[in-house]
């Protein structure tokens, strides 16, 4: 499901040698009973991940309890604790009789997969997944070594030049600075283009010298935090930029060392799925001014934070109280057990005055949010266990105020925050369901915040996925969407979901455009049997596209493929993503539709209402729906029957 779910944010060896990928090397044996000293699950259990990642791995005396059998589609192997969570699932993706696919669990949650995207036997891509995070590396070389990102959140870019810093490793730094190519499609105005380029040729000469001479951060320092706060907005127009820009312009991170605990790390941007860094990274020294401001914002004067930000409100002036903060999160840094919870009640504190001594709409705004994010963040990773509390408190205090609506809407999804990231499978389902209902308690709190339109939405997609054949309750969540909310993005896609669920017996047409800019319009189509394929490239694998081609040569008289490619979330990044893998993969020769923006904001996916990807309908030659979201290996077995 795409939603605010699965955005929530969550902070944080295969040895060197080829990994054994054939079939044959766990023998033909079927399904293994719990003897934990049989050579196949021992072997399986061995594999280790090739980058670093926390996953579930049993002692001797817990792999006895543990089942390995093997899987049939795909073919490939699978190892479960016998309280029923999985461990690990090695497949074949592509039929080869090779191992492709190596995926990791922790907790019963997949956290992390090495891939064998050529099928040559090595591994070169890794992907994080669920609470481990989003990275997402590329090793064309295969070395076991990343050479870039096809997708990090900023969060992720901080921990990763922390780590580069620790081990001076200035190829680790260089991968996550912004490259040409990327500069030249941000299309920044001429004179922040200069500066930006200038940034980046003195972070690649300077770093290895920066992080060879510094003497506070060692091996032994930890990685805490990032702390960037809110992203910012540049739009399109602004200094000669012909692009929307999202920034961190003042981004940093916490370590915990004897020497220090922050790194300022400059401006960060956004390119499609990847955070991009533009500066040399600087240790912060609270006694000496930083050599750089931000490079899309840049404040009136470096130095201190307490000397540049209280330039920027309006009213009392508030340097005492930056004070402060600086002061308190440099205890954070370093605090444990019960005085971290007391040291977040007091940093809390200190946003509410922020909030209450600050003049300007908009700093009120910042401030609100601040303390939401802030306090919402912190009970997640149980650093305040009384933050929900505290958030209630203050929204009870205020009563009517402005923004407090994004205050509730932080503490509905903490709690499930917390659960999913360290409780147990019977606290994570406590925990969604109590969400669920305070979904619907926020709809009806806040009837007319934008937050609401995207309540509704969520409530209509649990009713959708959890129901059978009624979906009636869905519908009406999603036709009170449409009615509160009818001319945003939520309410076009609540439209489209409508028609899919209510009209899509009788009926589903549409019109959108084909990849080589040509109108198109289903009704239009005149065959035995549709399918309508809604992906992206993150979600189409490669065992997919040859299904698809297989079924489309193999029914071409009586089947047509409509390809609805929604890649987001950047327009032009999006687009350009689309045709260079439809220009690498020439078997792709169905019917490509495209209107980028992901389910949340392209017109395509809000045809349909799209809510998951990948999604596949099957239509009949009506038009009518057959199959509402079926996978694409039980294609072939609908067509036969839908044809005989």
């Amino acid at each position: 499901m795409t939603s605010r779910f699965a955005s929530i944010s969550y902070r944080w060896i295969f040895a060197t040698t080829v990994i054994p990928c054939t079939l044959g090397l766990f023998g033909g044996l079927g399904f293994q009973n719990s003897l934990g000293q049989d050579a196949p699950l021992k072997k399986a259990l061995s594999i280790k991940s090739k980058q670093d990642v926390d996953y579930e791995r049993p002692s001797e005396a817990v792999m006895a309890e543990c089942v390995f059998a093997k899987t049939k589609d795909p073919a490939g192997f699978v190892v479960h604790h016998n309280s029923g969570r999985i461990l690990r699932r090695f497949v074949d993706t592509n039929g080869d009789n090779k191992l492709d696919h190596w995926a990791y669990f922790n907790n019963g949650l997949e956290v992390y997969r090495d891939l064998d995207t050529n099928f040559d036997g090595r591994t070169d891509q890794y992907r994080w997944l669920g609470p481990a995070g989003t990275r997402w590396g590329v090793d064309p070389n295969q070395d076991g070594k990343i050479d870039s990102w096809k997708m990090i959140s900023a969060e992720e870019v901080a921990y990763e030049c922390f780590a580069a810093i620790r081990s001076r490793d200035g190829d680790q730094f260089n991968r996550l600075l912004l490259t040409s190519s990327e500069l030249a499609a941000l299309q920044l105005g001429d004179n922040l283009n200069r500066d930006v380029a200038s940034r980046i040729q003195k972070a690649l000469k300077g770093f290895e010298k920066m992080a060879r001479q510094q003497k506070v951060i060692d091996r032994q320092s930890k990685f805490l935090d990032a702390g960037n706060g809110r992203p910012q907005l540049m739009a399109g127009g602004s200094f000669g930029n012909r692009r929307d820009l999202v920034i961190y312009d003042q981004a940093s991170c916490f370590f915990e060392s004897d020497k220090g605990n922050q790194i300022a790390l400059g401006s960060l941007v956004r390119v499609g799925n990847v955070w991009r860094m533009v500066d040399l990274p600087e240790i912060v020294d609270p006694n000496k001014p930083l050599a750089s401001g931000g490079a899309f914002f840049p404040l009136p004067q470096f130095g201190t934070t307490s000397t540049a930000a209280a330039t920027t409100v309006t009213g009392e002036n508030l340097s005492q109280l930056y004070d402060e903060l600086t002061n308190l999160d440099k205890k954070l840094a370093s605090a444990k057990g019960s005085q971290v919870q007391q040291l977040e009640k007091q940093k809390a504190d200190i946003f509410v005055q922020f909030y209450l001594k600050t003049d300007d709409p908009k700093m009120k705004q910042n401030w609100l949010e601040n303390l939401a994010d802030s306090v919402a963040h912190s009970y997640q990773q149980g650093r305040f266990d009384d933050g929900l509390d505290y958030l209630g408190k203050f929204v009870a205090t205020q009563k009517t105020s402005d923004g407090l609506d994004y205050v509730v809407w932080s503490s509905v999804f903490a709690e499930y925050g917390r659960a999913n990231s360290s409780g147990t499978s019977k606290e994570r389902e406590s925990a969604y369901t109590k969400m669920i209902s305070n979904l619907d308690k926020f709809q009806k709190q806040y009837p007319k915040s934008e937050k609401s339109a995207d309540a509704l939405i969520q409530l209509a997609v649990h009713d959708e996925v959890n129901s059978t054949d009624d979906v009636s309750s869905a519908v009406a969540w999603y036709e009170a969407c449409l009615k509160r909310f009818p001319n945003s993005k939520y309410g076009r896609r609540s439209k489209g979901a409508i028609a899919r669920l209510g009209d899509g017996k009788s009926g589903i047409s549409f019109t959108s455009k084909q990849a080589n800019g040509k109108p198109f319009n289903l009704a239009q189509i005149k065959s035995d049997i549709v399918i309508l394929h809604f992906w992206e490239t993150w979600c189409c694998p490669e065992n997919d596209i040859k299904e698809l081609a297989r079924l489309a040569k193999k029914y071409k008289e009586e089947l047509t493929i409509i390809g609805c490619n929604i890649e987001g979330p950047n327009a032009t990044e999006g687009t350009k993503k689309f045709l260079e893998f439809l220009k690498a993969h020439p078997e792709i020769t169905w019917i490509q539709l495209h209107e980028p923006g992901s389910v949340e904001d392209s017109p395509l996916a809000h045809e349909l209402g799209i809510s998951t990807e990948p999604a596949v309908f099957l239509l009949d030659a009506k038009g009518k729906l057959i199959e509402g979201n079926i996978g694409i290996s039980n294609l072939e077995r609908e067509i036969e029957r839908q044809l005989n």
